[in-house]
């Protein structure tokens, strides 16, 4: 019973979905949740970085901020407007930067 529930929720974070709209940008893993939502005015600046290996997959906690990543070695770097980082793993980092910049609101 347990080895299943495991299984499961290791399979749970295989698989990540990234949504971007014209007001907020939302991350969820493959079973709707974990989800996180943050709305576009709250992020200052768009980066792509490669991640260390050691920082693993699912979410984890980073310097200065937080990994989201379901697998590969790159993600994309949120600023925030708090300071913080949000780094989004993604299959193709350079177009979901580049849609997320598209969409910010005008500073």
């Amino acid at each position: 019973g347990v080895a299943v529930v495991a299984l499961g929720c290791m399979a749970g974070f295989r698989q990540m979905t990234v949504r971007v709209s014209h007001i907020n940008l939302q991350v969820a893993f493959a079973y709707g949740w974990p989800r996180r939502t943050i709305n576009l005015s709250e992020i200052v600046d768009v980066s792509t970085h490669r991640m260390r290996a050691l920082y693993g997959w699912g979410i984890r906690v980073v310097p200065n901020g937080m990994l989201w990543r379901a697998g590969g070695h790159y993600a994309v770097r949120l600023e925030l407007s708090s300071g913080r980082y949000l780094y989004i793993g993604a299959a193709d980092c350079e177009d979901l930067a580049r849609e997320i910049s598209e969409r910010l609101p005008a500073r």
